[in-house]
This record gives C-alpha cells, structure tokens and sequence, in this order.
C-alpha cells in the first residue's frame, strides 16, 4: 500500500478524534448532549431555545386565549357557531404547536421550560368588549406578533448572524429554520390572510361592526356567521 495514502489516513483518523475530545462527549460521556449548532450555545444571551421558550410560551397563551373567544360566542346572547367554530379551531392549532414544538426542543437536547414573555398581550382588556368585529381584529393582531417573532428567530437560524460589536455568533442551523418554515410561518401567512379577509368583509356589510341599527345588517352577520360554520 502507498505510504503517504496510509499516512493520509492516520492523520484524518487522528484529527477527528482531536475534534472529538475538544467537543467534550468523548472526554466526558456525561456531557454527551445531543446539543449543537444554535441549540449548543449553552451560556450565551442569544441561545436560540430561549426565544424557542418565549414563543412556546406565547402559543400556550393564545391557545387559552382562543379558547375563552370560543366560548364568548356560544352563550344565549351571541350564539355566533361559526366564530365559535373558527376560534375553537385556533386555539386546538395553538396548543398542538406548542406540544409539537416542545417536542422539538426535546430533541435537540434542551428542558421544556417556559419563559414569560418580555411583552405579554394585553388580551382581558380586549375581551371586555368584544364583537364580532373586534373579535377577529384581535385575533390579526395576535398572530401578525407571533409570525413577527417566527420571523425573527428564523433570521437568527438562516445564515451566520452577527453583533454590530461582531462578537457574539448566532450558528447557522437549517434544521431549525427548515421546522420553522414547515410548522409555523406557512400556517400563518395563510391564516392571516383569511383573518384579514373576514375582516374587510364584515366591516363592509355591517357598517363598522355596528349590528342591530339595521336588520339588513342583522341578516348579513347571521349569513357570514353561517358561511363561517360550513367553511372550517
């Protein structure tokens, strides 16, 4: 056998076991994570399952939050199915999310933990007053800032990031961005564009929300309401 293939050989044999040593799991089998790329800054500011535990958090909300929507339109005095149906629909969505994304996390090697988020949504003050309208402007402005903050950790994942001080690294990670786009953005380009389309319909027929001055208004919401309940 040529000599300086096999030499070859025992350098690349002796350089991935180096590597090895210096990544820890080798020298010590109890820091044998399955942590790496973004998922391995362990003590950084900018570790990724930090914002992962944040946006975990903010779907466990949402889905309560839904949940109370959902059943604000099944009482005697706004039986609205179809509202009910749709926000019912949300708030499974928000909690099979949040599982799956806990799940995630799991496997690469972080704790499920959930982290408060730094700027809750206020959302009793919006369901003290809640139409049918209003409603369903909540509901575009609660999942433009959780497509907001996907978006954001997304960019983190997406390509080599950098400080304006260039110190601190954000790693690359396609696995990361490859689940976010599978999971979450596409979910919520399509539904916001439905959210805003219900939006643009209902203010036109009935005048701004304001149902009950008109029974032609009346009759419209009950109609759209029912076109609602059929769609999902």
């Amino acid at each position: 056998m040529n000599t300086a293939f096999v030499l070859g050989l025992v350098l690349v044999a002796s350089a991935t076991v180096g590597a090895s040593v210096d990544g820890v799991c080798e020298g010590n089998s109890e820091n044998c994570t399955p942590n790496y790329s973004s998922f391995a800054l362990v003590n950084a500011s900018n570790k990724i399952d930090a914002d992962f535990a944040e946006y975990t958090s903010q779907l466990v909300d949402k889905s309560f939050y839904f949940l109370i929507m959902s059943s604000e339109f099944d009482k005697y005095h706004m039986d609205r199915p179809g509202f009910q149906k749709l926000y019912r629909k949300m708030s499974d969505k928000a909690w099979e999310d949040a599982i799956d994304l806990m799940k995630y996390r799991s496997r690469r090697g972080v704790d499920g933990y959930l982290k408060q988020p730094d700027q809750p949504y206020d959302f009793a003050k919006k369901l003290s007053a809640m139409t049918e309208l209003s409603s369903l402007q909540t509901a575009v402005e609660v999942e433009k800032s959780l497509a907001t903050k996907a978006h954001l950790i997304h960019q983190k994942v997406s390509h080599d990031h950098f400080t304006k001080s260039g110190a601190e690294k954000i790693h690359y990670d396609p696995d990361t961005a490859h689940y976010l786009d599978e999971k979450i953005i596409n979910y919520q380009s399509g539904v916001l564009r439905d959210l805003a389309g219900y939006v643009q319909t209902l203010h036109k027929i009935t005048k701004n929300g304001e149902v009950g001055k008109d029974q032609a208004e009346d009759l419209a919401l009950h109609l759209f309401d029912e076109y609602l309940e059929k769609s999902l």
